[in-house]
């Protein structure tokens, strides 16, 4: 058993407010198990909406729309799921006093409009919405297909009715409520397609289902899994994860919600480290990341500059070395604390035959490091290394000059050094 939204409103289709309602019935019909294979938005026009729903029904037994049962002439939805299951529209007086009881509750008289609202498909049960004047209500398909619950649009009258009404029978026509739980893997720093080779087989299984989701500088990895108990559901999801950490090594940086800055700012202040930045690249959006997560007190030195030569001369930095890598290395030794770890982000920079070159520098005390000196590392403490990735296209760590460079999309390279 699957369901499909489909939500009417030429409003959204003109971009002129933003869909939450699907979001939050998304979320409600995941919380009982039920998938959700479809979400469809149509304009406020019978015959698209009619056409929309057989299409609907032809795929997904469950149907449940949103919007277009208020009083005006657009408002089509009603006539639309009959012509979709095969039925008449009726008039219901019943229905109509509901209706008009509603607005005597208000101290407002029934206009004569909202007595569009008393017609419904011929034999479809009528769902009582007491948070408004909209009536809802469930069509059977003649031809056996399934059925369509028709909500409001209105979001607090859409939740309280999905609430207290359509997850009760929706659980009650599956046998019981499943439960459908996903966990987030973050990584960054190395592109979508790069995680797809490293982990596409894994994303063909079925239960539970791995996908991606790119942002700028980030690739999650969803796990995704159905089961009769939340138990069950966080023993797929814990397996899938083990495989993927395997995998992705130190590429994972966190999982769900956490942040880059909130991963940097915690392992800082659980280690006692303080850390200094030197920027001309971002325009100090890692400091302010850092600061935003709650970890002003770790950032003890913040140089943002426009120019490397800025950057040198804030620092006190003379001569300027002509090579990329040592002078961002010498920039994060600059601002180095005593009991911490010094960062250096510079570019882009030139060298000669390149203008697209970035490079980062970190450069902290042996025990950050476990080694000391300029050796190479693309491990660290306590977590796997790179190598599940290196040899895949744009994914070079480890080098034995002791610098690493990630490739870009757009022909950007980033080349990490370790002092």
């Amino acid at each position: 058993m699957h369901a499909e939204i489909v939500m009417t409103g030429s409003e959204l289709l003109l971009g002129e407010i933003v869909d939450t309602n699907a979001t939050m019935m998304a979320k409600m019909l995941r919380n009982i198990g039920l998938n959700l294979f479809y979400k469809t938005t149509v304009g406020d026009n019978e015959e698209r909406i009619t056409q929309v729903l057989n299409i609907a029904l032809d795929r997904s037994p469950v149907v449940i729309t949103s919007g277009g049962l208020g009083p005006t002439v657009d408002d089509v939805t009603r006539q639309a799921v009959a012509n979709a299951t095969g039925r008449r529209l009726v008039y219901s007086e019943e229905l109509e006093a509901q209706i008009a009881a509603r607005f005597r509750s208000f101290g407002r008289p029934m206009a004569d409009n909202n007595r569009r609202q008393a017609y419904l498909p011929e034999g479809a049960l009528p769902l009582p919405n007491p948070a408004g004047t909209a009536p809802c209500f469930l069509s059977e398909d003649t031809r056996g297909r399934g059925f369509i619950i028709s909500l409001p649009g209105v979001p607090r009258e859409l939740e309280y009715m999905m609430t207290h009404t359509v997850i009760p029978l929706l659980v009650e026509r599956m046998g019981g409520a499943k439960i459908i739980k996903a966990r987030v893997l973050r990584t960054c720093a190395v592109g979508e397609s790069n995680i797809d080779r490293a982990i596409g087989d894994l994303m063909l299984e079925r239960n539970p289902t791995v996908g991606l989701s790119a942002h700028a500088g980030q690739t999650d990895v969803r796990i995704t899994a159905k089961a009769d108990s939340e138990a069950e559901a966080d023993a797929l999801i814990a397996a899938m994860e083990a495989r993927l950490r395997e995998r992705l090594g130190v590429a994972i940086y966190g999982v769900d919600k956490e942040t880059v800055a909130e991963i940097v700012g915690r392992l800082l202040a659980e280690k006692g480290l303080k850390l200094g930045v030197v920027d001309t690249l971002t325009g100090g959006q890692l400091a302010r990341e850092l600061i935003e997560a709650g970890f002003r007190e770790a950032l003890v030195a913040d140089v943002t500059a426009n120019t490397p030569a800025e950057a040198a001369a804030a620092v006190g930095l003379t001569p300027i070395p002509a090579d990329g890598d040592a002078f961002a290395g010498a920039l994060a030794q600059a601002v180095t604390p005593a009991d911490g770890v010094g960062l250096a982000i510079l570019g882009p920079l030139s060298d000669g035959t390149d203008d697209r070159l970035t490079f980062i520098a970190v450069h902290g005390p042996p025990p950050v490091y476990g080694g000391g000196g300029s050796q190479p590392r693309s491990q660290l403490p306590g977590q796997r290394p790179y190598p599940p990735l290196d040899g895949h296209p744009g994914v070079r760590l480890g080098a034995a000059s002791g610098v690493g460079t990630v490739e870009f999309a757009g022909g950007l390279e980033l080349k990490i050094t370790l002092c």
